[in-house]
């Protein structure tokens, strides 16, 4: 998704897989008409059943006409799009050539739209209510890539305060907007951040600029809404987690986040001693 690193369940991954090449795949013909998409499919198929490095698809792609080294990643994505790739273990870390390598995941993809509706109603079990809009932006697809799934499953609809139409899966819990959400401390990237194609719902305009989702700051959500940031520093015997806040935030939810957060360091550094929490 979206050309990037995620984690998905091994028997979810074959829809994924085959849901986000469909609108690179429409690039994919246009760009590279001259080539036989079968026959390149199959070449570099085989070539991938042994774990391959970026560098190595990089010149393999390459081979083809058309297929340049001009820009790192064109050569990658040429072979990313055409065929379901996984990162082996250990994973390493996203720009350490030595340790990442790639294979071919052997599984048959399914039918688009039967992946569409897999990928739709994981998306909705999660992030519903939510728009059209919203789960293709997630998805880095287009609207029309679940025209036809929304048509296999038993769809709900809703209408936010503006009239907007929003989708669910029915008999999901709808708690009042009254209800109270507790504050949390996100991950890098965590997908909450990156669920909606309207960012408003969970990132203030004021945070917005900061630019958090492509930082990959780990952030605080009070009240539902992305607050402050905050970071983890490991000592030899202590550990130490700074927040570091981005809008006003009440002294109620400075306890309620200063709670969270010795609570969250004691998780991530159960060997520390002792846990220090600073909020600024």
């Amino acid at each position: 998704m979206r050309l990037t690193l995620h984690l998905a369940a091994a028997d979810d991954f074959p829809a994924y897989a085959q849901l986000t090449r469909q609108a690179r795949m429409r690039t994919w013909r246009k760009t590279y008409p001259h080539l036989d998409e079968a026959q390149v499919t199959a070449e570099l198929g085989g070539w991938l059943r042994e774990p391959r490095t970026n560098g190595e698809i990089r010149e393999r792609a390459c081979r083809y006409e058309g297929v340049t080294a001009d820009e790192p990643w064109t050569a990658v994505i040429f072979a990313r799009t055409l065929l379901p790739l996984v990162q082996l273990p250990p994973a390493g870390y996203f720009n350490d050539p030595q340790r990442s390598s790639f294979v071919l995941d052997p599984r048959p993809l399914p039918d688009p739209v039967a992946a569409a509706a897999l990928v739709l109603a994981r998306y909705l079990a999660a992030f519903g209510p939510a728009s059209r809009r919203d789960v293709a932006a997630w998805a880095g697809v287009a609207q029309r890539d679940f025209a036809e799934a929304l048509t296999r499953l038993p769809i709900v609809t809703h209408r936010d305060e503006r009239g907007s139409e929003l989708l669910d899966l029915p008999d999901q819990p709808l708690p009042p907007a009254s209800t109270r959400l507790p504050v949390c401390l996100l991950a890098r990237w965590d997908q909450p951040l990156l669920a909606y194609a309207d960012r408003d719902r969970i990132i203030p305009p004021a945070v917005q600029p900061l630019k958090l989702t492509l930082s990959g700051d780990q952030t605080v959500t009070v009240d539902g809404r992305v607050a402050a940031s905050w970071q983890l520093e490991r000592g030899r015997v202590a550990a130490r987690l700074t927040v570091t806040p981005h809008v006003e935030i009440a002294r109620a939810a400075r306890v309620e986040i200063r709670t969270e957060a010795t609570r969250t360091a004691r998780f991530v550094e159960p060997g520390a001693r002792s846990c220090e929490v600073r909020i600024g």
